[in-house]
C-alpha cells in the first residue's frame, strides 16, 4: 500500500526511510538540540562585546576593566560555542560514541575553567574589589573541580549542567556592565559649593 508514492505500513503510518547517508550514524545524538542552542547563543553572548564597549563610561579609550570584560565575554561565548557543536561533531566523527563525546566537550570546558583562572587568580586593574575576585575564583575553582569529575563519569546530564553553569561568567559580567553603567556617576573632582 502507497501514499503519494510512499510506502505504509497496515497501520496507515509511513515506513521510516534510511538516512541518505552511509556510515554507523544513524540518528541525532541524545540531547543534540540542547547543544546546538549552546552553539548559537555562544555567538550571542560574544556579540554582547560591542555592547559592553559602548556602555563603558570611563573617562579613558578604554579602561582595563572594559578591556577585561570584552576579552572575557567573547571568550566565553565562544567557548560555548565550540563545546556545543564540537560535541555533537565528535559524536558523528566517532560512529556514535556518546562517552568520548561527552569527555571531549567536557575537556573543552576544563580547558576555558584553567585559562580562566590562570588570568583571575591574580590581583589587577581588571578586578577592583578583592572580595568579588576571591568569590568568583573559588567558584571557578568550583566549577573546575565538578567539571574534572564529569570526565571520570562520561554524564551527559552533567555536561548539559556543566554548560548551563559556564552561563554565569557572561551573565555576571554582562551584569557588572550594565551596574556600572546605570550608577551614580562619580565626579572625579569634588566640587566646592
Amino acid at each position: 500500500m502507497t501514499i503519494n508514492d510512499r510506502p505504509v505500513d497496515k497501520e496507515g503510518t509511513r515506513e521510516r526511510q534510511a538516512p541518505a547517508y552511509p556510515g554507523p550514524y544513524r540518528g541525532g545524538m541524545p540531547g543534540e538540540s540542547f547543544f546546538l542552542v549552546f552553539g548559537g547563543l555562544g555567538v550571542s553572548l560574544a556579540g554582547f562585546a560591542g555592547l559592553i564597549n559602548a556602555l563603558d563610561r570611563s573617562p579613558e579609550r578604554r579602561s582595563p576593566l572594559t578591556a577585561y570584560r570584552i576579552r572575557t565575554i567573547v571568550l566565553l561565548g565562544f567557548s560555548l560555542t565550540i563545546t556545543g557543536l564540537g560535541t555533537i561533531a565528535t559524536y558523528t566523527a566517532t560512529g556514535g560514541d556518546l562517552a568520548v563525546a561527552i569527555r571531549i566537550g567536557t575537556l573543552s570546558r576544563v580547558a576555558v575553567l584553567v585559562s580562566g583562572l590562570a588570568t583571575d587568580l591574580r590581583p589587577g586593574p581588571a578586578w577592583p574589589n578583592e572580595r568579588e575576585r576571591r568569590f568568583a575564583n573559588l567558584i571557578g575553582v568550583t566549577m573546575l573541580l565538578i567539571t574534572l569529575g564529569n570526565v571520570v563519569v562520561a554524564s551527559l546530564g552533567y555536561l548539559e549542567l556543566i554548560m548551563l553553569m559556564s552561563l554565569t561568567g557572561p551573565v555576571t559580567i554582562f551584569y557588572n556592565t550594565i551596574r556600572a553603567a546605570t550608577g551614580p556617576e562619580t565626579d572625579p573632582e569634588p566640587t566646592l559649593r
